[in-house]
Protein backbone atom coordinates (compact mmCIF):
# COMPACT_ATOMS: atom_id res chain seq x y z
CA UNK A 1 0.00 0.00 0.00
CA UNK A 2 1.40 3.52 -1.24
CA UNK A 3 1.50 6.16 2.04
CA UNK A 4 -0.90 8.67 1.58
CA UNK A 5 -2.18 12.36 3.21
CA UNK A 6 -5.16 14.00 2.39
CA UNK A 7 -5.20 17.35 3.44
CA UNK A 8 -8.38 20.17 2.98
CA UNK A 9 -7.70 22.71 0.28
CA UNK A 10 -10.49 25.20 1.22
CA UNK A 11 -8.99 25.79 4.86
CA UNK A 12 -5.62 27.93 5.69
CA UNK A 13 -2.66 26.07 6.69
CA UNK A 14 -4.42 22.67 4.79
CA UNK A 15 -5.16 20.65 7.53
CA UNK A 16 -4.50 16.93 7.29
CA UNK A 17 -7.85 14.93 7.28
CA UNK A 18 -6.38 11.76 6.53
CA UNK A 19 -3.44 9.14 7.06
CA UNK A 20 -3.56 5.74 5.78
CA UNK A 21 -1.66 2.86 7.44
CA UNK A 22 0.91 3.01 5.38
CA UNK A 23 2.14 6.66 6.17
CA UNK A 24 1.88 5.34 10.00
CA UNK A 25 4.36 2.42 9.00
CA UNK A 26 6.58 5.04 7.12
CA UNK A 27 7.19 7.91 9.44
CA UNK A 28 6.52 6.36 12.71
CA UNK A 29 3.64 8.91 13.38
CA UNK A 30 -0.01 7.69 14.36
CA UNK A 31 -2.51 9.52 13.02
CA UNK A 32 -4.33 10.58 15.82
CA UNK A 33 -0.96 12.87 16.08
CA UNK A 34 -1.07 13.81 12.63
CA UNK A 35 -4.86 14.32 11.64
CA UNK A 36 -5.65 17.99 12.72
CA UNK A 37 -1.87 19.64 11.91
CA UNK A 38 -1.38 22.15 8.94
CA UNK A 39 0.46 20.34 6.66
CA UNK A 40 3.52 22.99 6.93
CA UNK A 41 3.75 21.25 10.66
CA UNK A 42 4.20 17.77 8.95
CA UNK A 43 5.97 18.61 5.61
CA UNK A 44 9.16 20.89 4.30
CA UNK A 45 9.78 21.72 0.86
CA UNK A 46 9.48 23.92 -2.22
CA UNK A 47 6.47 23.05 -3.01
CA UNK A 48 4.27 23.35 0.47
CA UNK A 49 1.44 25.90 0.46
CA UNK A 50 0.33 27.34 3.42
CA UNK A 51 -2.99 29.00 2.13
CA UNK A 52 -6.12 27.37 -0.22
CA UNK A 53 -5.18 28.13 -3.50
CA UNK A 54 -1.65 27.97 -3.95
CA UNK A 55 -2.09 24.73 -6.06
CA UNK A 56 -4.43 25.11 -9.08
CA UNK A 57 -3.73 21.71 -10.91
CA UNK A 58 -2.80 18.48 -10.23
CA UNK A 59 1.04 17.76 -11.24
CA UNK A 60 1.54 14.27 -11.26
CA UNK A 61 5.08 12.96 -10.30
CA UNK A 62 7.36 15.16 -8.88
CA UNK A 63 6.64 17.10 -6.28
CA UNK A 64 8.91 16.84 -3.46
CA UNK A 65 8.48 16.85 0.14
CA UNK A 66 10.38 16.61 3.49
CA UNK A 67 8.21 14.41 5.77
CA UNK A 68 8.90 14.29 9.47
CA UNK A 69 9.74 11.22 11.29
CA UNK A 70 9.14 10.10 14.76
CA UNK A 71 12.96 9.65 16.04
CA UNK A 72 14.38 10.29 12.95
CA UNK A 73 15.69 12.28 10.10
CA UNK A 74 12.91 13.76 7.86
CA UNK A 75 12.13 11.75 5.17
CA UNK A 76 12.39 12.75 1.64
CA UNK A 77 9.48 11.51 -0.70
CA UNK A 78 8.66 11.81 -4.57
CA UNK A 79 4.93 12.68 -4.19
CA UNK A 80 2.06 12.25 -6.88
CA UNK A 81 -0.74 14.80 -6.21
CA UNK A 82 -4.26 14.04 -7.08
CA UNK A 83 -7.49 16.73 -6.51
CA UNK A 84 -10.72 15.60 -4.89
CA UNK A 85 -13.17 17.92 -6.49
CA UNK A 86 -17.03 18.71 -5.44
CA UNK A 87 -17.32 21.14 -8.14
CA UNK A 88 -14.94 21.63 -11.28
CA UNK A 89 -12.40 23.89 -11.13
CA UNK A 90 -12.28 24.09 -7.02
CA UNK A 91 -10.59 21.39 -5.72
CA UNK A 92 -11.80 20.35 -2.11
CA UNK A 93 -9.30 17.93 -0.84
CA UNK A 94 -5.77 17.54 -2.32
CA UNK A 95 -4.88 13.89 -2.13
CA UNK A 96 -0.29 13.31 -1.88
CA UNK A 97 0.70 9.83 -2.20
CA UNK A 98 3.80 8.77 -1.80
CA UNK A 99 5.86 7.41 -5.03
CA UNK A 100 8.57 5.15 -6.47
CA UNK A 101 11.36 7.34 -7.21
CA UNK A 102 10.32 8.76 -11.12
CA UNK A 103 10.18 4.98 -12.27
CA UNK A 104 7.66 3.78 -14.86
CA UNK A 105 4.38 3.12 -13.21
CA UNK A 106 3.41 -0.57 -13.36
CA UNK A 107 -0.23 -1.77 -14.27
CA UNK A 108 -0.20 -2.79 -10.42
CA UNK A 109 0.50 0.69 -8.98
CA UNK A 110 -2.10 2.14 -10.91
CA UNK A 111 -4.42 -0.52 -9.43
CA UNK A 112 -2.76 0.49 -6.27
CA UNK A 113 -3.86 3.78 -6.76
CA UNK A 114 -6.83 3.46 -7.96
CA UNK A 115 -7.85 1.68 -4.76
CA UNK A 116 -6.26 3.95 -2.13
CA UNK A 117 -8.14 6.96 -3.84
CA UNK A 118 -11.10 4.67 -3.84
CA UNK A 119 -10.56 3.90 -0.13
CA UNK A 120 -9.77 7.99 0.62
CA UNK A 121 -13.05 9.07 -0.80
CA UNK A 122 -15.34 6.72 1.38
CA UNK A 123 -13.81 7.89 4.61
CA UNK A 124 -13.67 11.45 3.59
CA UNK A 125 -17.62 11.17 2.68
CA UNK A 126 -17.54 9.51 6.52
CA UNK A 127 -16.09 12.61 7.84
CA UNK A 128 -18.52 15.05 6.25
CA UNK A 129 -20.81 12.91 8.20
CA UNK A 130 -19.35 12.94 11.30
CA UNK A 131 -19.41 15.24 14.11
CA UNK A 132 -15.74 15.95 14.95
CA UNK A 133 -15.63 16.25 18.91
CA UNK A 134 -18.16 13.27 19.74
CA UNK A 135 -17.00 10.94 16.81
CA UNK A 136 -21.02 10.04 16.69
CA UNK A 137 -22.79 10.95 13.29
CA UNK A 138 -23.59 15.09 13.15
CA UNK A 139 -27.00 16.76 11.37
CA UNK A 140 -26.28 16.27 7.99
CA UNK A 141 -26.09 12.47 8.85
CA UNK A 142 -29.36 12.45 11.05
CA UNK A 143 -31.65 14.87 9.24
CA UNK A 144 -30.75 12.01 6.00
CA UNK A 145 -31.78 9.45 8.06
CA UNK A 146 -34.50 10.87 9.45
CA UNK A 147 -36.33 11.96 5.78
CA UNK A 148 -35.49 8.51 5.05
CA UNK A 149 -37.20 6.57 7.60
CA UNK A 150 -40.05 9.17 7.32
CA UNK A 151 -40.35 7.58 3.94
CA UNK A 152 -40.29 4.37 4.87
CA UNK A 153 -43.03 4.28 8.23
CA UNK A 154 -45.23 6.78 6.11
CA UNK A 155 -45.42 4.30 2.93
CA UNK A 156 -46.03 0.95 6.03
CA UNK A 157 -47.66 3.13 8.26
CA UNK A 158 -45.55 2.80 11.16
CA UNK A 159 -44.94 4.67 13.99
CA UNK A 160 -41.69 7.00 13.88
CA UNK A 161 -40.63 8.31 17.09
CA UNK A 162 -37.80 11.49 17.87
CA UNK A 163 -36.06 11.88 20.82
CA UNK A 164 -34.01 15.46 21.16
CA UNK A 165 -31.62 16.16 24.32
CA UNK A 166 -29.93 19.33 24.91
CA UNK A 167 -27.09 19.66 27.52
CA UNK A 168 -27.90 21.79 30.29
CA UNK A 169 -26.06 25.56 30.58
CA UNK A 170 -23.03 23.85 27.74
CA UNK A 171 -21.69 27.77 27.36
CA UNK A 172 -21.69 28.65 31.00
CA UNK A 173 -19.54 24.81 31.73
CA UNK A 174 -16.90 25.83 28.40
CA UNK A 175 -16.71 29.63 29.66
CA UNK A 176 -15.93 27.72 32.96
CA UNK A 177 -14.12 24.80 32.27
CA UNK A 178 -13.00 25.58 28.38
CA UNK A 179 -13.19 23.72 25.24
CA UNK A 180 -11.36 20.32 26.01
CA UNK A 181 -13.64 19.56 28.99
CA UNK A 182 -16.58 20.61 27.30
CA UNK A 183 -15.36 18.29 24.69
CA UNK A 184 -14.63 15.02 27.37
CA UNK A 185 -18.73 15.97 28.41
CA UNK A 186 -20.03 15.92 25.08
CA UNK A 187 -18.51 12.81 24.26
CA UNK A 188 -19.79 11.40 27.73
CA UNK A 189 -22.78 12.49 26.93
CA UNK A 190 -22.59 11.14 23.23
CA UNK A 191 -21.79 7.59 24.36
CA UNK A 192 -24.72 7.52 27.19
CA UNK A 193 -27.17 8.32 24.13
CA UNK A 194 -25.82 5.60 21.89
CA UNK A 195 -25.07 3.12 24.40
CA UNK A 196 -28.93 3.61 25.02
CA UNK A 197 -29.88 2.76 21.34
CA UNK A 198 -31.39 -1.01 21.26
CA UNK A 199 -32.84 -1.61 17.99
CA UNK A 200 -30.39 -1.75 15.13
CA UNK A 201 -32.33 0.74 13.08
CA UNK A 202 -32.23 3.55 16.08
CA UNK A 203 -29.94 6.06 15.22
CA UNK A 204 -28.11 9.19 17.34
CA UNK A 205 -26.33 12.19 15.97
CA UNK A 206 -24.89 15.59 17.37
CA UNK A 207 -27.19 18.19 15.26
CA UNK A 208 -26.07 21.15 17.32
CA UNK A 209 -23.29 22.80 19.56
CA UNK A 210 -25.52 21.45 22.72
CA UNK A 211 -27.96 19.03 20.98
CA UNK A 212 -28.04 15.42 20.09
CA UNK A 213 -31.23 13.91 18.75
CA UNK A 214 -32.17 10.26 17.79
CA UNK A 215 -34.54 8.22 15.46
CA UNK A 216 -36.45 5.65 17.14
CA UNK A 217 -37.75 3.86 14.44
CA UNK A 218 -41.19 1.70 15.37
CA UNK A 219 -41.71 3.45 18.72
CA UNK A 220 -44.33 4.86 20.28
CA UNK A 221 -44.64 8.15 22.78
CA UNK A 222 -44.39 5.77 25.67
CA UNK A 223 -41.08 4.03 24.35
CA UNK A 224 -39.83 7.12 23.00
CA UNK A 225 -40.14 8.41 26.92
CA UNK A 226 -39.26 5.10 28.13
CA UNK A 227 -35.20 5.59 25.71
CA UNK A 228 -35.54 8.93 27.27
CA UNK A 229 -35.57 8.22 30.91
CA UNK A 230 -32.50 5.73 30.44
CA UNK A 231 -29.86 8.10 28.80
CA UNK A 232 -31.17 10.82 31.51
CA UNK A 233 -30.19 8.05 33.84
CA UNK A 234 -27.38 7.29 32.44
CA UNK A 235 -25.80 11.20 32.30
CA UNK A 236 -26.90 11.57 35.78
CA UNK A 237 -24.71 8.34 37.15
CA UNK A 238 -21.93 9.99 35.40
CA UNK A 239 -21.93 12.28 37.84
CA UNK A 240 -20.19 15.61 36.20
CA UNK A 241 -19.81 18.66 38.12
CA UNK A 242 -21.12 21.85 36.88
CA UNK A 243 -19.97 25.00 38.74
CA UNK A 244 -22.30 27.34 36.83
CA UNK A 245 -25.35 25.38 36.49
CA UNK A 246 -28.08 27.09 38.20
CA UNK A 247 -30.46 23.52 38.24
CA UNK A 248 -28.11 21.44 39.68
CA UNK A 249 -24.48 20.60 40.80
CA UNK A 250 -23.93 18.26 38.17
CA UNK A 251 -24.51 17.91 34.36
CA UNK A 252 -27.83 17.40 33.48
CA UNK A 253 -29.62 16.93 30.10
CA UNK A 254 -33.23 17.89 28.99
CA UNK A 255 -35.41 16.21 26.35
CA UNK A 256 -38.17 16.73 24.09
CA UNK A 257 -39.74 13.65 22.05
CA UNK A 258 -42.73 12.83 19.98
CA UNK A 259 -43.62 9.86 17.94
CA UNK A 260 -46.68 9.85 15.24
CA UNK A 261 -47.56 7.53 12.55
CA UNK A 262 -46.89 9.88 9.44
CA UNK A 263 -49.86 11.05 7.28
CA UNK A 264 -49.35 10.49 3.25
CA UNK A 265 -49.69 14.60 3.24
CA UNK A 266 -47.20 15.11 6.32
CA UNK A 267 -43.47 15.92 6.00
CA UNK A 268 -40.96 14.56 8.68
CA UNK A 269 -40.63 18.38 10.11
CA UNK A 270 -44.18 17.93 11.80
CA UNK A 271 -42.50 15.08 13.82
CA UNK A 272 -39.30 16.86 14.48
CA UNK A 273 -41.47 20.35 15.01
CA UNK A 274 -43.31 18.34 17.78
CA UNK A 275 -40.08 17.43 19.52
CA UNK A 276 -38.75 21.01 19.47
CA UNK A 277 -41.65 22.06 21.28
CA UNK A 278 -41.61 19.49 23.61
CA UNK A 279 -37.98 20.28 24.62
CA UNK A 280 -38.80 24.01 24.76
CA UNK A 281 -41.28 23.13 27.05
CA UNK A 282 -39.30 21.03 29.26
CA UNK A 283 -36.03 24.07 29.38
CA UNK A 284 -39.59 26.42 30.21
CA UNK A 285 -40.13 24.10 33.57
CA UNK A 286 -36.40 23.74 34.73
CA UNK A 287 -36.75 25.04 38.44
CA UNK A 288 -33.63 27.51 39.29
CA UNK A 289 -32.38 26.46 42.44
CA UNK A 290 -29.02 26.35 44.77
CA UNK A 291 -26.06 24.74 42.61
CA UNK A 292 -24.82 23.56 45.60
CA UNK A 293 -27.89 21.77 46.65
CA UNK A 294 -28.21 17.83 46.32
CA UNK A 295 -29.92 17.22 42.93
CA UNK A 296 -31.44 13.89 42.27
CA UNK A 297 -31.37 11.71 38.59
CA UNK A 298 -35.34 11.07 39.71
CA UNK A 299 -35.64 14.85 40.17
CA UNK A 300 -34.48 15.61 36.79
CA UNK A 301 -36.40 12.71 35.28
CA UNK A 302 -39.27 14.22 36.24
CA UNK A 303 -38.13 17.36 34.73
CA UNK A 304 -37.15 16.46 31.54
CA UNK A 305 -40.65 14.83 31.26
CA UNK A 306 -42.56 17.21 31.17
CA UNK A 307 -41.54 18.17 27.78
CA UNK A 308 -43.60 15.24 26.66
Amino acid sequence: MQALVIVNAQKSGLPVVYVNAAFETLTGLAAGDVIGGRLDELAAGDDVPDRPGQWLQEDGDGVEQLWRREGAEPLRVNLRRTALFDRPGRPSFWMLTAIEPRDVETPDGEVELRNALHDARRKLKRLERTDPATGIPNAAAFHEILRRDWKIARREQKCLGVAIFQVDFLEEYRDSLGRHATDSVLGKVAHAINGSLRRAGDFGARVDDDRFAVVLGAATEDQVADFAARVLKKVASLAIPHPRSPVARMITISYGGAAEVPEWSSVFNTLLDTAEQRLAAALDARPAVDPTAEKTSETRTDVARSGQ
